[in-house]
């Protein structure tokens, strides 16, 4: 039956918000940022089995049936399925830095040093943990993205 796996798609990223600055407060220096907020994907909590037997992982658990052990978390339909997707996602925001020192050399040649400082405030941006009730994992975030990082660059161009 199609219409009991409606909900939201596994990319149903509801709020984004990307905000970016650029600017030069003094002679050769400059300082630039990109700002991301992304409300996350959600995840779609399954028994973690073919209790239907039509040849995949993916069947929903069903009140009554499936939540003996642990309660079904999703919004339930009315039939008493979890809802496809039904649980919200790990949310992430970002914060990349940029600050840049361009010196002008003769005959047009010039020298930039640049310090870029990604994920500036070392927040934890957890991945979506598994929806299936049968993982030790479920619903707790295993994986993160990458910690505060720097760089340094110098570029001469002649």
């Amino acid at each position: 039956n199609p219409r009991s796996d409606y909900g939201r798609s596994n990319f149903d990223n509801r709020h984004a918000v990307a905000l970016s600055f650029n600017a030069n407060p003094w002679c050769a220096l400059g300082l630039g940022g990109v700002f991301r907020y992304y409300s996350g994907y959600p995840i779609n909590e399954t028994v973690g089995s073919d209790v239907n037997r039509d040849r995949d992982n993916f069947d929903r658990p069903v009140a009554g049936i499936d939540d003996a052990s642990r309660p079904i978390v999703s919004p339930r339909d009315a039939a008493g399925r979890a809802i496809r997707n039904g649980i919200e996602g790990e949310e992430q925001m970002l914060l990349d830095l940029r600050f840049q020192y361009i010196l002008d050399l003769p005959r047009r040649n010039s020298l930039g040093l640049f310090w870029e400082i990604y994920n500036a405030t070392d927040r934890a941006n957890f991945g979506n943990p598994s929806g299936s009730r049968r993982s030790s994992n479920f619903l707790v975030p295993v994986r993160a993205g990458a910690p505060r990082t720097m760089q340094l660059g110098v570029r001469y161009t002649f």
